[in-house]
């Protein structure tokens, strides 16, 4: 048995066509758990229909709402007693064998510890079709290539296991979102895997709660040049990680939370001390040390 968790928000435009996506797995033993978070256009009424149409779609309704879609998808974790879950974005299309490739990888892997495995996605919209047959680019498994991302990997993309959920049901004071929060347990405490397959259809649109994806290497590099007013470390997120460490630093390997500490003190040092610091504890960007200078180089650090 898998749970998913669909987070919902103003959906009635994409929704239906997502849920159904999920009906026709070719794995068919899950339970959709869905949470509204105060939507005030009809995506209840459709998820009311639905559900009197597949007795596997659960409409969880309490009394949390607007929590924003970090908190959103964390609260759900309580209703998660599967051994695995999966989060569902309500704007995505998922392939017909997502579920069923997903959950025959991390059943490689031990349970008792969290284990998550990311699958990658077509970046995807209905009038111009797949846009590029990957969305993550990056692979990271470690601190040093996680952290001057700024963000996790998509959680639409994850299946994790409930040596995970554990980790994750502990609230935090701050939350980036709940991807990096999923990345950033894994990368401590558990173990952090990859399916090299697009299992699923990333739609782009302007409403995008992540942002459009840039789909390839070469976009991204452009990126750096034309977003270079961005700073190269996202507020958001430093405060995401100060949260995590200040909840579960005693838990952390040394490494990992000198690692940790090394980061968070960087927006008070000089110029050349931050770049002393990327080079000598070998952070990188992309895999590379290198690009993450050019990056550091062409914009204000916070």
């Amino acid at each position: 048995m898998i749970d998913i968790l669909l987070a919902t928000y103003n959906g009635e435009a994409f929704v239906e066509e997502q849920i159904r996506s999920i009906m026709a797995q070719t794995f068919s033993q899950w339970r959709l758990l869905v949470h509204d978070d105060g939507s005030e256009d009809h995506t209840i009424a459709i998820i009311q229909r639905l559900c009197h149409e597949d007795k596997r779609i659960v409409l969880i309704q309490d009394e949390e709402q607007h929590m924003g879609v970090a908190r959103h998808f964390i609260h759900m974790l309580q209703y998660a007693s599967a051994p695995y879950c999966m989060f569902c974005d309500q704007d995505d299309v998922w392939l017909p064998n997502k579920v069923e490739k997903m959950l025959a990888e991390i059943q490689k892997y031990d349970p008792t510890i969290p284990q998550v495995v990311y699958s990658n996605a077509y970046l995807w919209n209905p009038e111009q079709g797949i846009l590029s047959n990957k969305n993550t680019l990056t692979f990271p498994t470690t601190l040093r290539q996680m952290l001057f991302l700024n963000t996790g990997i998509q959680g639409a993309a994850a299946i994790f296991n409930q040596a995970m959920c554990s980790y994750l049901r502990i609230p935090l004071a701050t939350y980036a979102m709940h991807d990096h929060a999923l990345l950033l347990t894994g990368i401590c405490f558990g173990q952090v895997h990859y399916l090299h397959q697009s299992l699923m259809y990333y739609r782009q649109h302007e409403k995008n709660l992540t942002g459009q994806a840039p789909g390839s290497i070469r976009k991204k590099i452009q990126l750096l040049w034309q977003n270079r007013h961005v700073p190269l470390v996202s507020r958001l997120h430093l405060d995401g990680l100060a949260a995590f460490f200040a909840r579960f630093h005693r838990e952390l390997s040394g490494d990992d939370a000198q690692i940790i500490t090394i980061f968070l003190r960087m927006p008070e040092q000089s110029f050349l001390t931050r770049m002393w610091m990327i080079i000598r504890h070998r952070f990188m960007l992309f895999d590379s040390t290198f690009l993450l200078l050019i990056k550091f180089c062409i914009r204000r650090y916070i």
